[in-house]
């Protein structure tokens, strides 16, 4: 078992196309804790089969920039992304640029790579372009953070998701090298691994640690620390019995450790950290909401 600190890290996409497969890629595997498998080349083909099993909610995190000259009054490509609840469109007059006779005007266009998927829009690709001045920007995030808190973040709607999922990854292969949890502002437990032998005592850098006996007279940091590392042990021994890791995570408690992707606007962000860094917020999602502040403000 391992306790470690909260933390967030600003994603940028990558140019081009190619940069939009990557973000995506990147969020998907996220979900699965498979990112060992990303390459050079990986992205195209993760993205393919998403779309061939209809996943979109990975999709959301690949941002497509638009850049479009047209009429003023615009055109069947502009009002479609104008009534789309999910795109942004800014329209810029250039005044003294006339084609036949009508003033020109450029739509500079965002919106995310689902919608382009599912609604069969791949030809307005040819408009890609890089984020310009007028565009509106999308930001992505990655959390590493406690379930409890990753459960208050994802009641903001209005941005794209992905979470590392507890019903796929099994915390008994190597890899993960076991559970983890994260410590708390409010209830600070000491960063490191732990292990549980058949006395059920508490190990950590091959000494005890603390034992049952002593839980009544422990405090409070400690008992927690207990109930974690006793929930890591029942959860490996329902998934030694055979269970499967869907069912066996409903004995895993909010403390545990998650992964979690946002996007969203630079708007949508505000928003989140004007809630979220607040006197009466969550302290724990207080300094999560500080850090973002710091990079994107």
């Amino acid at each position: 078992m391992k306790i470690i600190k909260p933390s967030v890290m600003f994603i940028p996409q990558p140019a081009g196309l190619e940069g939009v497969y990557k973000q995506v890629e990147l969020a998907g595997r996220t979900a699965y804790k498979s990112e060992d498998k990303i390459t050079d080349v990986s992205a195209e083909k993760f993205v393919k089969m998403l779309m061939n099993k209809k996943h979109g909610a990975a999709l959301e995190h690949g941002t497509i920039y638009l850049k479009y000259r047209c009429k003023w009054e615009g055109n069947n490509l502009t009002e479609f992304y104008e009534r789309n609840p999910y795109s942004s469109v800014i329209a810029k007059l250039n005044k003294d640029d006339y084609e036949n006779g009508w003033a020109m005007s450029t739509f500079y266009i965002t919106t995310n790579y689902r919608v382009i998927v599912e609604n069969n829009r791949s030809q307005d690709l040819k408009y890609l372009s890089n984020p310009g001045k007028y565009h509106e920007r999308r930001y992505a995030f990655k959390f590493i953070l406690s379930r409890g808190i990753a459960n208050e973040f994802v009641r903001h709607r209005v941005f794209s998701f992905l979470q590392e999922s507890t019903r796929y990854c099994n915390y008994s292969k190597d890899k993960f090298g076991g559970v983890s949890f994260i410590s708390s502002v409010e209830c600070p437990l000491e960063i490191g691994e732990y292990k549980v032998n058949n006395k059920m005592e508490i190990i950590k850098d091959g000494k005890v640690y603390l034992s049952e006996k002593e839980l009544a007279c422990l405090s409070q940091d400690k008992v927690l620390l207990y109930a974690y590392c006793n929930s890591e042990h029942l959860y490996l021994s329902l998934l030694d019995k055979g269970m499967k890791p869907q069912i066996a995570r409903d004995i895993l408690p909010l403390g545990l450790k998650t992964e979690l992707i946002m996007t969203g606007t630079k708007k949508q962000w505000e928003e989140f950290i004007n809630l979220r860094s607040a006197n009466d917020a969550h302290p724990d999602a207080r300094i999560l909401a500080e850090e973002v502040k710091k990079i994107l403000l």
